[in-house]
């Protein structure tokens, strides 16, 4: 559902009215970038201090799970009930997230500009779209964000900006910092392996930081060197030095550590393992201001309804996401604010699948004209459908919004800037190949996409 004021100029048109050249990639500055400027005078919501955001890798089919569109397709032991007006739940699937729903919004008016998996899973990282030129430089929301909240950490604060969780099976992979420093890039952790490395133990911890002493004494002259040659070297030993703050912080060994009755309250899978962690960091409030952490397996062209496809991972999710926000929602700061007050959880996959028929191979295929997000915290006010799909779930029929057209990435990254205090009219000039570098990129795949927050999510 596109508006012509809205979307104006192609990419193509974009590129005529200014070439950018992509010479110079490697030579990528040492230090944070400069000439960064804003565009215009906004005013940043500042109602988040976190972001969570869930990918649901390979895409949800949003039509079996939160745009249910009933059909002669749709499983009896869906269980499907009308649990408030207009609003149809599998509760089979989803029933902890039912009793959630006051604090979530769903926008049902999304749409994305790909429906290759690595291209639509860079663009939900990026919230740019996949320009092979510019591939390397770009930094993802992440990093971005880690960025702009450096200066708001404390002295005490030893986690990375940055966490990333989970992110094993993406075709895009997890991106790293671009041509911002690498101590923005994500901190990747598997909860599918041992975490006991993040908390060591006091007889541990002495080996290991003697051991640490040592290696910085053979490499001294590399961290001396503050050739353009070295800096490979420096992004590596930024990674080492915070992995080593991290280590040494006596608080670790609670944030990694996860409670058997825990582990299986959230559904005693890797996610729930994730999404335990999640909620650790923003509750340690220790450095940490963005956690991207995944799901994967949502690809499903084959046999959708196979116990061990949707119907196990909506009931993977259904645990981990409504434990979270429950968890989220109950516990409080000092001042009296819960942490979902401050943390702005998003929920979403790449695309959607194909509605109304399965395939012949009984699956849902990539669709990109409508998906569902979910939206809590941070100032969201919950318990509201933003948008419309037509009966089927092909297109959307209402955008839910003032702009008229369906809601995209770059208006969700328009909105987690907003939400964390960041003006999200920022580019930075100077970067690697000479191309300006829009926090949020205004000529988007098919079109100019006019800057803004999604902003009935929080009035």
């Amino acid at each position: 559902m596109r508006g012509s004021l809205d979307l104006a100029a192609t990419r193509r048109e974009a590129f005529r009215l200014g070439g950018a050249g992509i010479a110079g990639y490697w030579f990528a500055p040492l230090l944070s970038p400069k000439d960064v400027r804003a565009a215009a005078k906004v005013s940043p919501r500042g109602t988040a201090r976190f972001c969570i955001f869930l990918m649901l890798d390979g895409g949800q089919s949003h039509v079996d799970a939160w745009d249910l569109k009933e059909g002669k397709w749709t499983p009896p032991n869906f269980d499907v009930k009308e649990i408030r007006p207009g609003v149809k739940w599998p509760m089979a699937l989803y029933p902890r997230l039912a009793s959630q729903l006051d604090r979530v919004t769903l926008a049902r008016s999304v749409e994305t500009w790909d429906a290759v998996h690595g291209r639509a899973q860079y663009y939900v990282q990026a919230a740019h779209a996949l320009n092979p030129a510019l591939q390397k430089e770009i930094p993802p929301v992440g990093s971005v964000v880690a960025m702009e909240m450096t200066a708001r950490r404390r002295p005490g604060d030893t986690l990375p900006p940055y966490v990333a969780l989970n992110v094993t099976q993406s075709q895009a992979g997890l991106l790293k910092s671009g041509f911002l420093p690498a101590s923005y890039s994500p901190f990747h952790v598997d909860t599918s392996s041992s975490m006991s490395a993040y908390s060591l133990d006091r007889e541990n911890q002495a080996d290991f930081h003697r051991r640490w002493q040592l290696l910085k004494s053979f490499d001294a002259r590399l961290r001396n060197d503050n050739s353009l040659a070295a800096k490979a070297y420096h992004d590596y030993n930024d990674h080492y030095e915070g992995a080593v703050r991290l280590m040494s912080d006596p608080r670790a060994a609670a944030l990694f550590k996860i409670a058997p009755e825990e582990h299986k309250r959230y559904g005693e899978t890797i996610t729930g393992d994730a999404c335990v962690l999640a909620r650790n960091i923003v509750e340690a409030d220790a450095g940490t201001n963005f956690i991207f952490l995944q799901q994967n397996g949502w690809d499903h062209h084959k046999d959708i309804y196979d116990a061990k496809n949707h119907y196990r991972l909506s009931m993977d999710l259904d645990n981990a996401l409504a434990s979270l926000l429950a968890d989220l929602g109950e516990r409080k700061r000092k001042d009296g604010r819960s942490l979902l007050d401050e943390t702005l959880v998003i929920c979403m996959g790449e695309f959607g699948r194909t509605p109304g028929d399965l395939t012949g191979l009984k699956g849902r295929d990539h669709y990109q004209k409508a998906m569902t997000t979910l939206f809590a915290g941070g100032g969201v006010k919950g318990g509201r459908i933003v948008g419309k799909t037509d009966e089927t779930g092909a297109k959307v029929v209402e955008s839910g919004w003032e702009v008229k057209r369906s809601i995209f990435m770059e208006d969700i990254a328009t909105t987690i800037y907003s939400a964390m205090g960041i003006d999200w009219t920022k580019t930075v000039r100077a970067t690697p190949s000479g191309r300006e570098f829009f926090y949020v990129e205004p000529f988007a795949a098919q079109g100019y996409v006019a800057n803004r927050e999604i902003s009935p999510l929080f009035v």
